[in-house]
């Protein structure tokens, strides 16, 4: 009893410096400084996303009963995740940018990058995305978003990962034993809202769902963020969370098998049994971001955004995006960016063309990404807005 006590005395102490030292405080001092009231809506939303990032910020991990640092530089929790597809950059835009984007994020993919980049939208907005990976991998995004009140935003998405047709081997046929497909889904349902001028927030609830054979991992998982407008070059500060969400296992027919050996059982000739399969979590992700035109209006017809992010990850160290976009005439954009930390991800270039009516607003945008060994990946996405 004395060493129990003595362990739940350790625990309590080490749980009270954390409360009292890092996320929350940073982001209540964030939110005095930022000019929020201790009792506003918006800083206690902004208090809300740091506390559910916890874990992330304070950068350790608990595997196999130790404590791994993320940014050590012996960091071993690559590859501890499932649903990794959550982690694929959805969009041409953001592609474009190498994923410097979470700031900026202010059209139909911020259903992915940040939720309350919705908050905003005018009239109702559809959008798909494709693209190319390498080996034959393909991702398709489609999402829509529609206006549910002055201030307030609605947007439902679709992600679908396929891996292609993959030849089956058995230990009894090394080869041509057969052909099975696997893949992976996700639908999302976001609402956003607008509190003040400057401040917006958003929230996402999410279905995820991996097959392999005729197995399959399922469960929910949340997303949450927020976006400030500052006075500071009119520079925009991003704040998101995503797959907030429980430990998950594959189950199917699979696993079931019967063992024909009589000296199993001296009653029955055979048994039948299934193979229990270990649970694994989904990465989870924060991430800030920071945005702004340079040309803040002085250069007629004219834009140039910058957006830099910072993201923290369950599965793997602090990554960094930095990218640029050039916007002409708010008709033809030219983009480029670099993944920093990544062990694949690097450059990404991109181009889009904007048409533009009285009731209708259509987007075209392309994308090429380079990768360090894997080759290239293209991406191409529509979207339109009706008012």
């Amino acid at each position: 009893m004395e060493s129990f006590s003595s362990v739940i005395t350790i625990v309590t102490s080490q749980l009270e410096t954390m409360i009292h030292s890092t996320p929350i405080h940073q982001a209540r001092e964030a939110g005095r400084r930022s000019g929020f009231h201790h009792g506003s809506v918006a800083a206690r939303w902004i208090v809300l996303v740091a506390c559910l990032s916890i874990p992330l910020s304070r950068g350790a991990f608990a595997q196999g009963g130790t404590t791994v640092s993320t940014t050590a530089a012996n960091f071993t929790n690559a590859g501890a995740s499932g649903s990794v597809f959550t982690k694929l950059w959805v969009g041409a835009r953001a592609a474009g940018m190498a994923g410097a984007y979470s700031a900026l994020a202010n059209d139909i993919t911020a259903l992915y990058w940040n939720p309350a980049g919705i908050a905003n939208l005018p009239g109702i907005n559809v959008g798909a995305s494709y693209t190319s990976w390498f080996g034959g991998v393909t991702e398709n995004f489609i999402a829509a978003t529609v206006p549910v009140s002055e201030h307030y935003r609605a947007g439902f998405a679709l992600t679908v990962v396929d891996y292609g047709n993959i030849s089956e081997s058995t230990i009894q046929q090394d080869a041509n034993a057969g052909i099975y497909n696997a893949n992976d889904l996700a639908f999302s349902a976001t609402i956003a809202g607008s509190l003040t001028d400057r401040f917006s927030f958003g929230a996402t609830a999410k279905y995820l769902r991996s097959s392999i054979l005729d197995l399959s991992a399922q469960g929910l998982a949340f997303d949450a963020g927020s976006l400030y407008l500052t006075d500071f070059y009119h520079m925009t500060i991003s704040m998101d969370l995503s797959n907030l969400g429980t430990d998950r296992n594959f189950s199917g027919n699979s696993l079931d098998f019967i063992a024909n050996n009589p000296n199993i059982n001296a009653v029955r000739d055979s048994l039948s049994g299934s193979l229990n399969t270990g649970s694994y979590p989904i990465p989870l992700i924060f991430r800030i971001g920071v945005a702004s035109d340079l040309f803040q209006g002085k250069v007629e017809n004219q834009k140039l955004n910058m957006d830099f992010d910072f993201s923290t990850h369950s599965d793997g160290p602090e990554q960094y995006n930095l990218g640029a976009e050039y916007i002409w005439n708010d008709m033809a954009a030219f983009r480029a960016g670099y993944a920093f930390n990544q062990d694949q991800l690097g450059l990404g270039v991109g181009a889009g063309f904007h048409f533009k009516t009285e009731n209708f607003s259509g987007i075209v945008d392309y994308a090429y990404n380079t990768t360090k060994s894997l080759g290239g990946i293209n991406r191409i996405s529509i979207s339109a807005t009706f008012q």
